[in-house]
C-alpha cells in the first residue's frame, strides 16, 4: 500500500532520507520557490520520478488544497514496535527522553507534539494502537518533517509499556493541569517518559497509575484553565531540555542592549 504526504517540509524531509521509499513526487503546475530546485535535485539523486499536475488534480490527489503545491507517494508509514523501543532505550548512552501520547485523536495535535518532541531532544514518541490518531497525511503535514527523524512506536497496551519502561529505569512523568505539583519544582534531568493525555479526558486511569509523578504548568492567569495538549507538551518538553542543558553561569550571560537599540 502507498501513502500520500504533502507540504514542502514533509516532502523535503522524506527526500533527505536515503531510505525514503518514495515512489514519486508530484508538483502543481505553476508552483514557484527556491526549494523546488532542492526537491528536484534530491529526487534525481534518489531516482524518484517527478511529474507535474494541474492544481485541481493535485487537490483531489491530496484530499486538500493545503498542500503548498507538492505531494509525494511512498510506502505506508512503518511504525516501530515495543520490542524495538526497549532495545533503543537499553542502547542509549544519554538519559532517555520519551513522549507517550495517551489517546490523542486530533491529527494536528499529534503532528505538532512530534515536532516539539524532536526539537526538544526526545528519543521517541509512543502511541497506542487503538482509539488514537495514527500517521495520516494531515499528521505528517503538521509534523513538518519531524516524523522522518523521530522514531514513532505503536504499542498494544500503553500502560503495560510504561510499566516495562519503569522496569528499565525510567521515571514516568504525567502532565495534568489539575494537580498542585509545579513542573518547575520537579527534577526532570534523569531518564524520563513524559505522558500527555487525550484532548478531552486526559490520561486514562491505568496509564495514570504508572506515573511516578504528575505535574502541572503554573498559569499566570486563572482565566486560562489549561493549554492545548500539544502546547502543554511543548512547555514541559522544553523545561526538561532547559534542565538538561543546565543553568548558564551568570558570568557567561550577555547583557541586553538598551531598548532604543533593539530591532525586530
Amino acid at each position: 500500500m502507498t501513502q500520500i504526504i504533502y507540504g514542502r517540509h514533509p516532502v523535503l524531509a522524506a527526500l533527505r532520507q536515503a531510505d525514503c521509499h518514495l515512489e514519486e513526487v508530484v508538483i502543481a503546475q505553476g508552483t514557484q520557490g527556491h526549494w523546488l530546485g532542492e526537491v528536484r535535485r534530491l529526487a534525481r539523486a534518489l531516482g524518484v520520478r517527478v511529474r507535474e499536475l494541474e492544481r485541481p488534480a493535485l487537490d483531489r490527489l491530496a484530499g486538500t488544497s493545503h498542500h503548498q503545491g507538492i505531494l509525494a507517494r511512498r510506502a505506508t508509514y512503518a511504525y516501530k514496535s515495543e520490542g524495538e523501543l526497549l532495545d533503543m532505550v537499553s542502547s542509549l548512552t544519554a538519559p532517555p527522553l520519551l513522549v507517550a501520547a495517551d489517546g490523542l485523536t486530533d491529527p494536528m495535535n499529534l503532528g505538532n507534539l512530534s515536532r516539539s518532541a524532536l526539537a526538544a531532544g526526545a528519543h521517541g514518541l509512543i502511541i497506542p494502537r487503538e482509539r488514537a490518531a495514527g500517521v495520516t497525511p494531515a499528521v505528517l503535514k503538521a509534523a513538518a518533517g519531524a516524523l522522518e527523524f523521530l522514531p514513532l512506536f505503536r504499542v498494544t497496551n500503553l500502560a503495560d509499556c510504561l510499566r516495562r519502561l519503569k522496569e528499565a529505569g525510567l521515571t514516568i512523568i504525567g502532565s495534568d493541569a489539575r494537580v498542585a505539583k509545579n513542573i518547575y519544582d520537579a527534577d526532570l534531568t534523569g531518564p524520563l517518559a513524559l505522558v500527555i493525555g487525550s484532548e478531552d479526558k486526559g490520561m486514562r486511569a491505568r496509564v495514570r497509575q504508572q506515573c511516578d509523578l504528575v505535574v502541572a504548568i503554573p498559569m499566570a492567569r486563572q482565566e486560562v484553565g489549561s493549554l492545548n495538549v500539544a502546547a502543554a507538551g511543548a512547555v514541559v518538553l522544553f523545561e526538561i531540555r532547559r534542565q538538561r542543558l543546565g543553568k548558564v553561569p551568570s558570568s557567561k550571560l550577555r547583557p541586553l542592549r538598551k531598548s532604543s537599540q533593539l530591532s525586530f
